[in-house]
């Protein structure tokens, strides 16, 4: 039995005290980088234009894409091994470090085989563009990591502060380029790429004085976070690239101005998602760290509260997304309203199954979801392959919002079946069920 399962369980208010008082942080924190967001998008697109924003798009994309390929779902298991206590921080640092700085060296030897080719129908500045985004990976995944250590102790709160970093230096570099009227591609390149580099700074600076990590190698760590995060990485790629395969798709067959269209209502209708990002992460977070019981309450909790916010949200952007479209944006994005509203749909099965992928890695099965993902991603796959040549980007969207609803409902059968999570228990509550269980099986 692990060590957290062998603590006296608290009782009920204080449970809820605990799980209220990290949601407060990581809602507030998703709340900020998803606002950073939305403000940086708006000013990036008002600088750049269809044309520009969909170059923005090419440039970062694949860097990213195959960032996230070679990730092997470490910081999940970064996250997991210390909720457990399965290893010191000392030993997680050590092993966090020497994982990061090889995928960091993988990364770059293989963009550098990639970018050049999938950029190679873009100007020579977008190309450069590229190759620079991708040299400064390595700031982006080693700074994620930091905040990865402080979510597996618990510390929501330094988390979040690491999250919030780039994303705010970012916008304070586009406002200036905004106001000096300096807004040009390279620029506003540029700005996100220092957000990458202060976020490991301050992430490192963090670290080294809140948790004090010494190089200690424990020989069984690099295996253990290798072992559980492969078992998250097949679920990590279909969900990443079942949300980007559309814009990769796009960036290689339709005009920069389409994908410039596309991006924009991707990032409005991503809006919804803020609350259940949040709740996914704490429902993860807390998850591990509790017996199988209380992880099933706390994810019950978390689909309910998300499911209530994403369709409340939903139905109101729907509503005025041709008015956010047409004064925040611009009038030149018009384009982009008939492809958020078919999104939008999408986005709500997108939030529940934050819930039920969190949910199911906080059980010890993370590689669960990577089944429901993976039927959805062939389905994009064949949908794009058929609709994007004659619809262009609305094609795209329709194929996208249909993927995530059957993501959703085969990720929800597999809750039933293997996690004995029913959707009328997810719905409803009545975990009660789940306690019974625990006093036969003595927990």
């Amino acid at each position: 039995m692990q060590a957290s399962e062998s603590e006296p369980n608290p009782p009920r208010g204080a449970r809820i005290r605990v799980f209220l008082e990290h949601y407060g942080s990581t809602v507030v924190g998703q709340g900020v980088v998803l606002g950073l967001g939305v403000l940086t998008g708006i000013l990036s697109a008002r600088m750049l234009g269809p044309v520009g924003r969909g170059e923005y798009a090419a440039v970062c994309i694949w860097p990213l894409g195959i960032m996230t390929l070679l990730s092997l779902g470490i910081n999940q298991a970064a996250a997991f091994h210390l909720g457990r206590r399965s290893f010191t921080i000392s030993e997680m640092t050590t092993a966090v470090s020497t994982v990061g700085a090889t995928q960091s060296a993988l990364t770059i030897v293989i963009g550098l085989i990639v970018v050049p080719h999938a950029l190679a129908k873009y100007s020579s500045q977008v190309q450069h563009l590229g190759i620079l985004f991708l040299l400064l990976m390595p700031a982006l995944i080693l700074g994620v990591y930091t905040s990865n250590l402080f979510q597996g102790v618990q510390d929501l709160l330094r988390f979040n502060i690491i999250r919030i970093v780039a994303p705010f230096v970012y916008l304070v570099g586009l406002v200036g380029l905004y106001l000096t009227r300096h807004g040009n591609l390279s620029d506003v390149i540029l700005s996100q790429l220092v957000g990458y580099v202060v976020a490991l700074l301050i992430g490192f600076g963090m670290v080294w004085k809140e948790l004090g990590p010494r190089w200690h190698w424990n020989g069984l760590a690099v295996p253990s976070l290798v072992n559980f995060g492969f078992r998250t990485q097949a679920t990590n790629l279909a969900n990443y690239f079942n949300q980007r395969i559309d814009q990769l798709f796009l960036s290689l067959v339709v005009p920069p101005r389409q994908l410039g269209f596309y991006a924009v209502a991707v990032t409005l209708s991503m809006t919804v998602t803020v609350f259940s990002v949040a709740a996914g992460i704490v429902t993860f977070s807390r998850g591990a760290s509790q017996k199988t019981t209380d992880a099933k309450i706390t994810i019950g909790h978390s689909f309910r509260v998300s499911l209530v916010w994403l369709v409340v949200s939903c139905s109101v952007l729907y509503a005025i997304t041709p008015m956010l479209i047409r004064h925040v944006f611009g009038p030149a994005f018009e384009g982009s309203i008939v492809a958020c509203r078919i999104l939008l749909p999408g986005a709500v099965m997108i939030g529940m199954n934050q819930i039920l992928y969190n949910g199911s890695s906080a059980l010890g099965r993370p590689g669960l979801p990577s089944v429901a993902e993976g039927v959805s991603m062939a389905v994009t796959a064949v949908g794009l392959y058929l609709l994007v040549p004659r619809y262009g980007y609305i094609g795209a969207a329709i194929v996208s919002s249909i993927s995530y609803t059957l993501s959703f409902l085969v990720m929800t059968v597999l809750a039933h079946k293997l996690l004995d999570l029913p959707l009328r228990t997810l719905l409803l509550g009545g975990m009660h069920s789940f306690q019974n269980e625990s006093l036969i099986q003595g927990e």
